[in-house]
């Protein structure tokens, strides 16, 4: 019989692979090339059709949008005109045709703006500003936006102070883009303001937000931007932080006025969604429902790590009572409705959740859970690490406890993982941790406190300091594997399996 090591080490092997497959699913050039069609006369996306009498120029702004060039490219056979994106440092280049008119400029090192953002903004902007009446220009957007299209109406530290501040103080990713388009002469709609009226615009977009908002994916630069003037300052207010603004901040704020355009200005700018988050997990449940009995439970987590963590506690809980005796206590089913209620828009499907956990334990089964979304971490430490790994460790701990407090976990083999799709959690160079209940014993016996780098946020710390799981080839708890390309928010994988 394989030891509580060895199976724990086949389940990270595993859950590694669905995590793979689910990035895989939403690589750009497969997202493109499954989207895309072009008959030298007409551009076909989906079910819909623009016609090209010019020549196609190409922009793009976001962590996949290299690779979706390239296969834009390929697709146009010879009529792309000119294709300049803006990437993250770090960004791996595939081959390269030879010939390729694409031009990607790298920025936004740790996901930050800098001038390196601003000048290859500068270089979007005079890219489309050379349309010529009967050129198309297709606009690629995907998550890391907001970071790499950067044209600010105040001084650029100003603005990343700004977002600092709220992002430390737990902002969600639509606070955050409605103050960065009230700070940017891009954003919010405002790119479509420098294409001539004549022109058609397509937009390819990979989301990385929750639901697919298009105001809110690299904070909507060829959206109408519906958002009231005095939201953004609304917001800084509601998080206490007015005082800690810078003052060109403050003014800009309290003059703004969103930009709506005008009908024409809109009416021949076409967006589409071509990848998201319930795509890639669409892909893992395919891959893990060979072995387990698979589940897709949400795409919409999303509040502070510390309810998230509460949350797959409980729904731990729940799944080893139902798989153990066919039903849970009442009581546990009425806490993971409300735990799942705070992290998850109108909460999980219960019901649908209990028939696939009595369905894998008639047939012997494991369960593997799959969920995505993008939680927040609200930064009081000094540490270093990224969602991600802190989610995972919070969730180690909170099972650790449970597993204390009710026999039936003890029965079960159980592992979270929590990775980001893009390959970078955080300002690290990890994408993602695995948290499982003895990881928590195994800290503690070589002296290392896990709620003390909880409370400093220094997840990356911690996974870095205790370092299990590499022996012989295995492994590790904190997984790396760099830039991946694409963007589609986080994923988590859950394993529960009878011991």
């Amino acid at each position: 019989m394989c030891s509580e090591h060895d199976r724990l080490a086949d389940m990270k092997k595993y859950a590694v692979k669905v995590f793979e497959e689910c990035v895989r699913s939403v690589s750009p050039r497969n997202i493109v090339r499954n989207a895309l069609r072009f008959d030298s006369k007409k551009l076909y996306v989906d079910c819909s059709a623009y016609s090209v009498p010019g020549d196609v120029y190409v922009v793009g702004f976001g962590k996949a949008v290299l690779n979706m060039a390239l296969e834009v490219e390929d697709v146009l056979n010879g009529r792309l005109g000119e294709a300049v994106v803006s990437v993250p440092f770090g960004t791996r280049w595939p081959a390269k045709p030879e010939h390729s008119r694409v031009c990607a400029m790298e920025a936004a090192r740790n996901n930050v703006p800098d001038q390196q953002s601003v000048d290859n903004t500068d270089r979007i902007a005079r890219t489309v500003s050379r349309l010529r009446s009967g050129d198309l220009l297709v606009v690629l957007i995907s998550g890391g936006g907001s970071a790499l299209l950067c044209s600010p109406t105040v001084p650029l530290g100003d603005k990343i102070l700004a977002t600092k501040l709220l992002s430390s103080a737990g902002a969600s990713i639509e606070q955050l883009n409605a103050v960065r388009k009230a700070l940017s002469r891009v954003k919010g709609g405002r790119l479509i303001g420098s294409v001539r009226p004549e022109c058609p615009v397509v937009s390819l977009i990979l989301s990385d937000v929750v639901g697919d908002p298009l105001t809110a994916i690299a904070s909507g630069p060829t959206v109408p931007n519906g958002d009231p003037d005095h939201l953004p300052m609304n917001i800084v207010d509601g998080f206490g932080l007015r005082d800690q603004m810078p003052g060109t901040v403050v003014d800009a704020l309290l003059r703004n006025t969103s930009f709506t355009g005008t009908a024409a200005q809109f009416d021949r700018v076409h967006n589409h969604v071509i990848g998201n988050n319930a795509i890639a997990l669409r892909a893992g449940v395919q891959y893990a429902g060979r072995d387990f009995g698979a589940v897709l439970l949400t795409t919409s987590i999303r509040g502070d790590v510390a309810a998230v963590s509460t949350f797959y506690s409980d729904l731990v809980a729940y799944v080893c009572d139902v798989y153990a005796d066919g039903a849970a206590d009442a009581k546990r089913k009425e806490r993971l409705k409300i735990s799942s209620t705070s992290v998850v828009g109108g909460g999980v499907d219960v019901e649908h959740l209990t028939g696939s956990v009595v369905e894998a334990s008639s047939r012997g089964r494991g369960l593997c859970i799959l969920s995505g979304g993008e939680p927040t971490v609200v930064v009081r430490g000094s540490g270093l690490g990224g969602r991600n790994q802190e989610l995972a460790l919070r969730v180690a701990m909170d099972l650790a406890t449970a597993r204390r407090r009710h026999d039936s976990l003890c029965r079960f083999d159980v592992l979270f993982f929590s990775g980001g799709t893009d390959g970078i959690d955080g300002p690290t160079d990890a994408c993602g941790a695995f948290g499982y209940p003895a990881l928590v014993n195994a800290a503690l016996s070589r002296g290392l406190d896990p709620s003390r780098y909880v409370h400093d946020n220094d997840s990356y710390g911690f996974y870095s300091a205790l370092d299990l799981g590499r022996d012989g080839g295995g492994v590790g708890d904190l997984l790396k594997i760099g830039h991946t390309g694409t963007n589609v928010m986080d994923v988590h994988v859950l394993i529960v399996k009878p011991k």
